[in-house]
């Protein structure tokens, strides 16, 4: 958190003069030394004024998130692109600590003044709930018995804080919260929406997602992919779609560079040097593709992971038998797609999210047979004219789940087909755009129609053939352009 930003605020708060405490994620963060991105105040005045006039002051953006409460956000970007929250919120009780016993978590219920929070000595913040005591013990505890009723998003944030911060529920804990558990209906979808992104970004994901089947969080949020435990496959699976699922998850975090790995990568066959040297010449565009925000907070690295978690979830529907007993999911990729459109749907997700994933979803095979067969100019092209820059993803989540499939039973003839598909889609991605993504136009529809072509799709379906002739290499100029346009009229008539 930029100390200017702080000092802005403490002039503000001088001037009045108000009385407020830096309570919370901040305090916490001190104390473990961790630079905070939010800053939660508690102002005994009016929260929503205050926050209003910070935003103009520091040139940052305001709104309200509960008028009630006297709740209020400011968010400020900095010049490098970061965004900083600052939150202020009117007292909760009569009293300091009263206003401390009716939040989630004794680690988020210590507070400080501004000047101590500002000061480079050692933080010593007001902290009756023994929050302070409960960091240092690993030990993770709600502020009331009724914390997680009172607020059942608390549940899923419990999950994330244990993964975070390498805390440990209470056996108290872990009752409280699976007796509120029928509770998390209650919550706004979008609630739990940003607590689900947040754990999402926690590597290694797969301990999270373990642990929320444990506590029986995942049927309640996720119940799709709760139902793939004990769905059974045939070979070359190892796994029931489950397992298999959530190696694929382990999988794509280790593809996305995460700097925690999760044990089940044990499972798998060791390819990851073979996959980080072909990744290497595109790996800061790669990177960056990742990190970009699809919607607020919601880095692309978040979906993919998502995706990679739902890439199944169509299978128990589709499942059959064949004579000779073989398991089959025939179109469990369009079932996959439906369903996790509905569950996105459901928890707000924006259209765009919805959109990637569920084309991930859709799309996720279309690698695998292109690994086996031959991958022709025309073919990379009409691949990226269906998927579009979702291509490079899909390439991505081929490795993962081939990994997961074949588990250590992986072989070479298996493996470098996939490989070489991937690095062939990335390198006609970042290197040839021009030829494989946009081509240039060589003719637009008035040329058609001067040919005589009648307005009509007639016209698109001739140019979509000129681009793929492009992208083959069969037209470069104008004029042979022209040639293939009035050859295919010719052909049309």
């Amino acid at each position: 958190m930029p100390r200017a930003l702080l000092e802005s605020l403490k002039r503000l708060l001088e001037e009045g003069p108000y009385e407020a405490r830096v309570v919370g994620g901040a305090v916490r963060d001190r104390l473990i030394g961790r630079e905070p991105n939010d800053l939660d105040v508690v102002v005994v005045g009016p929260a929503l004024h205050l926050a209003r006039v910070l935003a103009d002051r520091i040139g940052g953006f305001f709104y309200i998130l509960d008028a009630r409460r006297e709740f209020g956000r400011v968010i400020w970007r900095s010049p490098d692109g970061r965004r900083f929250y600052i939150d202020l919120t009117r007292r909760d009780g009569a009293s300091w600590e009263e206003d401390l016993q009716r939040r989630d978590f004794t680690i988020n219920a210590m507070m400080a003044d501004l000047d101590a929070f500002l000061s480079v000595g050692p933080l010593m913040p007001f902290d009756p709930l023994g929050g302070l005591e409960d960091l240092r013990a690993g030990r993770l505890r709600p502020c009331a018995p009724d914390a997680f009723r009172q607020d059942p998003v608390r549940i899923i944030r419990a999950v994330r804080f244990e993964a975070e911060f390498g805390l440990q529920m209470t056996v108290e804990t872990e009752q409280a919260l699976q007796e509120a558990l029928s509770r998390l209906i209650l919550v706004a979808p979008e609630r739990v929406r940003e607590e689900l992104v947040k754990v999402l970004l926690i590597p290694p994901l797969v301990r999270s997602l373990r642990r929320m089947e444990a506590l029986g969080i995942l049927p309640e949020i996720l119940p799709e992919v709760a139902n793939l435990r004990g769905v059974m496959q045939s070979p070359p699976h190892v796994w029931d779609v489950y397992e298999h699922t959530l190696r694929t998850v382990a999988a794509m975090e280790r593809l996305l560079g995460a700097p925690v790995e999760s044990p089940e990568l044990l499972d798998l066959a060791p390819r990851w040097t073979e996959i980080d040297a072909a990744m290497a010449p595109w790996w800061k565009c790669l990177r960056a593709r990742w990190e970009k925000e699809v919607a607020v907070d919601h880095p692309r690295q978040a979906l993919l992971l998502l995706a990679a978690l739902l890439h199944d979830i169509g299978k128990p529907a589709s499942r059959m038998v064949s004579p000779d007993g073989r398991v089959r999911f025939i179109g469990h990729e369009r079932v996959g797609a439906e369903w996790a459109a509905r569950r996105l749907e459901a928890l707000r997700f924006s259209n765009d999210e919805i959109e990637e994933i569920g084309n991930l979803v859709r799309y996720h095979m279309w690698p695998h047979g292109l690994a086996r067969g031959q991958l022709s100019p025309r073919i990379i092209y009409r691949f990226f004219r269906r998927t579009g820059e979702q291509g490079v993803d899909l390439a991505l989540l081929a490795l993962a789940d081939t990994l997961a499939v074949w588990g250590p039973t992986l072989t070479d003839e298996v493996w470098e087909p996939r490989l070489e598909m991937a690095r062939t889609l990335w390198r006609a991605f970042f290197e040839m755009p021009d030829r494989f993504i946009r081509p240039n136009p060589l003719l637009r529809g008035e040329d058609l129609l001067m040919l005589g072509v009648p307005k009509g799709p007639q016209i698109g379906r001739i140019l979509e053939a000129i681009r793929e002739a492009q992208a083959a290499g069969e037209v470069i100029t104008r004029e042979q352009a022209l040639e293939l346009a009035r050859q295919l009229i010719d052909g049309s008539s």
